[in-house]
């Protein structure tokens, strides 16, 4: 996609639609307030520096809205490739397709692991806890 022929205000309402409420954790992709990303919405053309990285959003955002997943701040926040966040790849200009096909993939996975522990758990009987269980040391503190 050419920078020159896009509608950022087109781009900035897509990733607002595949993001949703965690848009506002965006900011940080771009080191911005989230007033700036309001602006852009409404018109204000981005820094060239910022371009690119609102175009692989807005390519992220399609994966997510085709796959209806909706991302959340802890999605966000999870480690997806090389130790790095979602936020923290798309901000150096990673593509947002493949990164957002890996986030739902990592997601999915985890999913499908908790809720097979939690199949191994159900016949678990937890302990009935007392109130002079709270603050009773479950180690040996003295040591």
């Amino acid at each position: 996609m050419q920078a020159q022929n896009v509608s950022y205000v087109d781009l900035m309402n897509e990733i607002n639609r595949g993001f949703g409420k965690s848009m506002s954790e965006l900011a940080a992709v771009f080191g911005v307030s989230r007033q700036t990303l309001c602006n852009w919405m409404s018109g204000e053309k981005p820094n060239r520096q910022h371009q690119n990285k609102i175009i692989q959003l807005a390519a992220a955002a399609k994966v997510f809205i085709n796959h209806g997943f909706v991302p959340t701040v802890g999605s966000l926040d999870r480690t997806v490739a090389d130790g790095k966040t979602f936020i923290e790849l798309i901000g150096e200009g990673v593509n947002g397709s493949e990164t957002a096909d890996l986030l739902i993939r990592i997601e999915i996975r985890g999913r499908a692991a908790r809720q097979a522990l939690d199949r191994m758990l159900a016949s678990r009987t937890r302990p009935q806890l007392t109130v002079a269980d709270f603050g009773r040391p479950t180690f040996n503190e003295d040591i």
